[in-house]
């Protein structure tokens, strides 16, 4: 089963743990995953978002960007507002903590994850300004549909056949 489960490991995890013999192919007891490095070449974090020689700057810059971007939305847009105090937010755990590590456990991710978001969202915003969800009509009505509980649904009578 271990040969199986070890194709969908990353290649680079493959080839460290053929490397390492017989004793790291009986399970990973061998892998300290506390240790940022190793968990991520585990996770996989490397091979599929990749690796930033200053990942920190590439957030910084990634995040000022979108900033500057959201400049095109209007200020009443509650999907700016959203997204503009993600990345204040996101700018000061860069700005009060020195080490990448603190980052990320501040904001619960690899700062891979983090660039790899926040070039997703900076996609986002040329589409907004099309889409303009802000825009509603002020006739609009939005539908409401009626709730019906799963209860009252799964203790009905069977319907007779």
């Amino acid at each position: 089963m271990l040969r199986r489960a070890a194709c969908l490991l990353p290649s680079s995890l493959r080839a460290i743990s053929q490397a390492a013999g017989p004793s790291m192919q009986r399970g990973h007891a061998d892998l300290n995953l506390s240790d940022p490095q190793i968990l991520k070449k585990f996770m996989g974090v490397e091979e599929h978002l990749g690796v930033y020689a200053d990942s920190r700057s590439a957030l910084s810059g990634v995040l000022h960007d979108l900033q500057e971007a959201l400049e095109q939305l209007p200020e009443s847009s509650d999907y700016r507002r959203a997204v503009e105090a993600t990345v204040q937010y996101r700018l000061k755990v860069l700005e009060q903590n020195d080490s990448n590590l603190a980052v990320e456990e501040v904001l619960d991710a690899h700062m891979e994850e983090l660039i790899a978001e926040t070039k997703e969202e900076l996609g986002l915003v040329p589409l907004m300004t099309t889409w303009k969800p802000w825009a509603v009509p002020e006739d609009y009505e939005v539908p409401v549909v009626d709730y019906t509980s799963a209860d009252a649904v799964l203790n009905a009578p069977a319907a007779p056949k």
